[in-house]
C-alpha cells in the first residue's frame, strides 16, 4: 500500500506499508532532504539500522537506549547534541528505526532541532505501524506522566515493512494489533468484523493478516488524523482505552507494556462507563483469541492511585477526567471518569 495524506497545515506525509519495501528505502528518501541523512535507532534494532544507514550514505548512524522508560527530556537533548556533532542542518532528513519510544523522541527531536528538520519514521515494532508511528503527535514522558512535552509535527514519510515484525517476541508482536481493534471500535464496525477474522491468523503470526491489519490500523488513523489534525474534537476518539491504560502505565513505572495496558483500559473504560455487554463481550474474546491477559495486576488495581494519575492526563480539564468509549461498535461516546466509576471498574 504507497497512499499520501494532506494535511491543513500544508504538511504532507507519505505512507508506505507493504511487505519487502525496505530494499526502497533510497528511493522514498531521496529528494526530501538536501542535506544529507542521519539515522538514529535503539540498540534491538542495531544491525538493520546500520545496514540502512550504510544504503542512505547517512552522515551518522546514532544509537539511543529503547524501552518506553527512556523517553525522556534528557535524551531528546542528547540526541539534539548528537546531530550538532554529526553536522546535521535543518536541510538534513531524520530517519528514525525502531519502536514507539525512537519515533516519538525522533519525531519530537525533529520538530525542534533548528525549528524543524525532515522527519522519516521507519516503525519496526506493530505498535509504532498501527499507531505510535502515525499522526504526527510525538515527545517525551515527564514527571512519571505520559507524553506530558511534545508537539505535533508530520514526518515527511513513514515507511512500514511488516518483514520487520518476523523478528519480535510475542508480546510485542500483539500488542500493535490491540491499537488497531481500538480504532474499528470506536470509528468503524466493518473493520471491527474484519479483524475478528484476522485473530486466529494475527494469533499464528502470519504475514498477510499483519499487513492487512496494520493497512486498516493506518487507514482508520489517517481518516482521523486529516479531519482533526491538532484533537480538537474527532481525534480524541482514537484515547479509546488510553485514560485508564496510561494510568496503570505510569503506576507501573513503564513495566507494563503500552499494548497491553490499552487492552486492559479498554475493557475496565468499559465497566467503568457501562458499555453495551455484547460490545465489551466481543471486544474481550478478540483480545484473549489473540493471548492477551486483560487481568489487572493485583499490585495496580489501586484506584486512588490511578484516579490521581488520570486526573494528570493531558486530556483532563479542571479536574474532568474524559473517556472515549464505544456508544455501539464503530461509534464513540464521551463519558466522564469519576473515582467511584474508576472503582466499579476494578472490582
Amino acid at each position: 500500500m504507497d497512499r499520501s495524506f494532506e494535511f491543513p497545515a500544508t504538511s504532507r506525509s507519505r505512507i508506505v506499508v507493504g511487505s519487502g519495501i525496505a530494499a526502497h528505502l533510497p528511493e522514498f528518501v531521496a529528494g526530501l532532504a538536501d542535506d544529507g541523512v542521519v539515522v538514529v535507532h535503539d540498540a534491538s534494532v542495531r544491525g538493520l539500522a546500520v545496514e540502512h544507514a550504510q544504503r542512505l550514505r547517512a552522515r551518522a548512524c546514532l544509537q539511543l537506549p529503547g524501552g518506553a522508560a527512556q523517553k525522556r527530556l534528557h535524551l531528546a537533548g542528547e540526541l539534539a547534541s548528537a546531530l550538532q556533532q554529526a553536522g546535521a542542518s535543518r536541510g538534513t532528513a531524520l530517519v528514525a528505526f525502531g519502536g514507539g519510544t525512537i519515533t516519538d523522541l525522533g519525531g519530537f527531536v525533529a520538530a525542534i532541532y533548528r525549528r524543524g528538520m525532515p522527519f522519516v519514521a521507519c516503525p519496526t515494532t506493530s505498535l509504532a505501524m498501527c499507531d505510535a508511528a502515525l499522526g504526527g503527535k510525538n515527545g517525551v514522558d515527564h514527571d512519571g506522566l505520559k507524553n506530558q512535552l511534545g508537539t505535533i509535527h508530520q514526518p515527511e514519510l513513514i515507511c512500514a515493512d511488516v518483514d520487520w515484525l518476523d523478528t519480535l517476541p510475542g508480546p510485542q508482536f500483539r500488542e500493535g494489533f490491540v491499537e488497531a481493534i481500538k480504532k474499528a471500535a470506536v470509528l468503524d464496525a466493518t473493520c471491527f468484523a474484519a479483524l475478528e477474522e484476522l485473530a486466529p491468523h494475527l494469533a499464528a503470526r502470519e504475514r498477510t493478516a499483519a499487513l492487512a491489519a496494520v493497512e486498516m490500523a493506518v487507514a482508520m488513523k489517517m481518516a482521523v488524523v486529516q479531519a482533526d489534525e491538532r484533537e480538537a474534537d474527532r481525534r480524541m476518539a482514537l484515547n479509546f482505552g488510553h485514560t485508564i491504560g496510561h494510568a496503570l502505565e505510569s503506576l507501573s513505572n513503564e513495566q507494563l507494556r503500552h499494548g497491553h495496558a490499552v487492552a486492559i483500559g479498554m475493557l475496565a473504560e468499559c465497566r467503568a462507563a457501562g458499555v453495551d455487554g455484547a460490545v465489551v463481550g466481543r471486544l474481550a474474546a478478540w483480545l484473549q483469541r489473540l493471548g492477551i491477559d486483560t487481568t489487572v495486576p493485583a499490585e495496580l488495581a489501586r484506584p486512588d492511585a490511578l484516579w490521581t494519575r488520570a486526573q494528570h492526563d493531558k486530556k483532563a480539564r479542571r479536574g474532568s477526567v474524559p473517556m472515549l468509549v464505544p456508544a455501539e461498535l464503530g461509534t464513540v461516546r464521551r463519558v466522564e471518569l469519576t473515582l467511584a466509576r474508576l472503582q466499579r471498574a476494578l472490582g
